[in-house]
C-alpha cells in the first residue's frame, strides 16, 4: 500500500477506528499462495 505523506495521518486515524469496530487488519498480509484460515482464525475466531 502506498500513500502520499499528507494522507498518512488520516489513514492512521481511520485504521484506529476500524480496529475499534473489530476489523483488526484492513490490509491482509496474505498472498495468493497462502491459506488465510490459520491467521484469520487466530484474529477473528471468536466472532
Amino acid at each position: 500500500m502506498a500513500l502520499q505523506p499528507p494522507h498518512l495521518a488520516k489513514a492512521i486515524v481511520g485504521m484506529k477506528q476500524l480496529a475499534k469496530n473489530g476489523l483488526r487488519y484492513p490490509v491482509a498480509p496474505y498472498g495468493i499462495q497462502n491459506d488465510v484460515r490459520a491467521g484469520m482464525g487466530a484474529s477473528y475466531g471468536k466472532k
